[in-house]
């Protein structure tokens, strides 16, 4: 018995749906190089650190500068867990003493002669995974006056 177009057709109707849907998710998986976040790349890497929000990791030192030039070196030293987490930074102006700020959430602190606010505290006890913590400029505050060292989280600088 040789098979009609019509008994051909139904035979090959589900490999044709197959090859479809295997077409439309190959498509789907490419995705459109404007869209995919993957493939979009800023004018300039995040790496951690830029004009509004510095990332410092436990025990990594970062360098800060000011419009003016000043420098300090800012380190992630220490940390303490609990309902109300705690960081501790260290601060180093350049050719000056450290200084060191245990801080809360909110807390801020002076470097090289700006304020910058703890926004973001990421603990972990994994040495693969060191914690944290985001520093993000004060707004408005210029490191001098009655309040410089005052405020929520902060250590009044000692």
């Amino acid at each position: 018995m040789t098979p009609t177009p019509a008994r051909r057709a139904v035979r090959a109707l589900p490999a044709a749906l197959l090859a479809a849907a295997v077409a439309l998710g190959a498509a789907a998986c490419a995705g459109d190089a404007e869209t995919d976040t993957a493939s979009v790349q800023d004018a300039e890497p995040d790496l951690g650190q830029n004009q509004e929000r510095v990332r410092l990791t436990e025990g990594t030192s970062v360098s800060m500068e000011t419009d003016s030039g000043a420098m300090a070196a800012v380190q992630m030293t220490g940390h303490e867990p609990g309902d109300d987490p705690q960081v501790t930074i260290t601060v180093t102006p350049e050719g000056g003493e450290a200084e060191e700020h245990t801080l809360t959430l909110g807390g801020e602190l002076d470097v090289a002669g700006n304020r910058w606010r703890v926004s973001e505290i990421g603990l972990s006890d994994s040495r693969s995974q060191p914690s944290s913590t985001t520093l993000t400029r004060a707004d408005g505050a210029s490191g001098t006056g009655p309040d410089a060292e005052s405020g929520p989280g902060s250590d009044g600088g000692a």
